[in-house]
């Protein structure tokens, strides 16, 4: 297996089946699928527009109608990882884990969902990072998805509610060898920027972008790509973002 494809913010909703969120969804994974015929999926949360146990069970069922590929899930501040855990301990949602080894690639899945400061920020748990960490094999290339970007970014109300210990993790991410990729959500846009060895990178929402250019309060930007990252995983480590017209 050398793809592993990031799908964030989805927001999927189950009730609503006119919810254009099951539509984009439909078409993220049909490119998904036209592009790759093997390849592990990481869902790098804001999964469903409610979490609640519904809401997770139509979209485990509604992917899995697409794919049976391997996947995992992280929870974003709109999740519920409580409730993710116990469906995925029933075999009724994806794997929740921390590390997953993928030949020579550590992918690191990390929770960052417990509640900042203000509404939608995030935290990490850096204790338990710090555990994380020392379960990396030395040699290996690492790949991290987190929901939350680590640093401030976008328009002026989003940064309020990126990583909230964002500098103390982003000193702790230095400490990794190897560390090729950081890749998160919760933007609902495209960013990329380097730093050293390091790539960090958004995800596009499979659901809507927001417009960044508003600095005053969210606004939908119902226009622009939505899409998803791809990493190519072999001796070293490359990504594309493939975008698609919304309808």
């Amino acid at each position: 297996m050398n793809k592993i494809i990031q799908i964030s913010d989805s927001h999927f909703c189950a009730s609503d089946k006119s919810h254009k969120s099951r539509e984009h969804l439909s078409a993220v994974l049909e490119e998904i699928n036209r592009r790759y015929d093997n390849y592990v999926l990481v869902f790098s949360g804001d999964l469903v527009m409610k979490p609640n146990q519904e809401h997770y069970l139509a979209l485990y069922r509604f992917i899995r109608e697409y794919t049976q590929s391997e996947a995992y899930a992280i929870p974003g501040n709109h999740d519920d990882i409580s409730l993710m855990r116990k469906l995925a301990s029933q075999d009724e949602f994806f794997p929740i884990q921390d590390i997953v080894e993928i030949n020579n690639t550590d992918v690191v899945l990390l929770d960052s969902s417990t509640p900042g400061e203000h509404l939608g920020g995030g935290k990490i748990d850096l204790a338990h990072f710090e555990k994380v960490k020392m379960k990396l094999r030395k040699e290996s290339n690492k790949l991290v998805f987190i929901h939350h970007p680590p640093f401030k970014i976008g328009a002026e109300w989003f940064q309020k509610i990126c990583l909230d210990n964002g500098e103390r993790f982003m000193e702790s991410l230095s400490q990794i060898d190897n560390l090729k990729y950081l890749a998160y959500g919760h933007c609902h846009n495209y960013f990329v920027k380097e730093s050293g060895p390091t790539v960090f990178l958004s995800c596009p929402s499979s659901w809507v972008q927001f417009d960044h250019s508003c600095d005053e309060t969210i606004r939908y930007d119902h226009d622009r790509e939505i899409g998803f990252n791809v990493f190519s995983l072999s001796d070293e480590i490359s990504h594309e973002t493939i975008t698609l017209p919304v309808s």
